[in-house]
């Protein structure tokens, strides 16, 4: 019964770290703070670029890596702009997660926050 116990948290931790929803390969197509993000943890958004919908949802500026833009569009996303296999776009975490289970992302980082210097 010892050795059971700390097996089953080991198990119970590895699941919940894949995050609701993605898979252990999805998740590591998102850049650590984007882990953070769709991990619902609470995260410092002075770390992220936040805007907020004329709904009043809030929506993360993301860099998705990907040959085909055109699946993200099917998705329901707004596409910022494509240049070559980077493609810019403004996500809720929810749609975060939609974007990194498709087959054609490679990649998804945070895009930071501009900020004058």
């Amino acid at each position: 019964m010892r050795k059971i116990m700390p097996m089953l948290f080991a198990v119970t931790v590895a699941l919940s770290c894949s995050g609701p929803g993605l898979s252990v390969e999805d998740r590591a197509k998102l850049d650590p703070m984007l882990q953070e993000l769709v991990s619902g943890q609470t995260v410092s958004e002075q770390r992220y670029d936040v805007t907020v919908r004329p709904d009043g949802t809030k929506e993360f500026g993301v860099i998705v890596r990907t040959d085909a833009p055109d699946d993200v569009r099917a998705l329901g996303v707004a596409v910022g702009s494509v240049f070559g296999d980077v493609v810019t776009v403004r996500v809720t975490p929810d749609e975060l997660k939609r974007i990194a289970a498709l087959k054609t992302v490679k990649s998804v980082q945070n895009s930071g926050k501009n900020v004058p210097h």
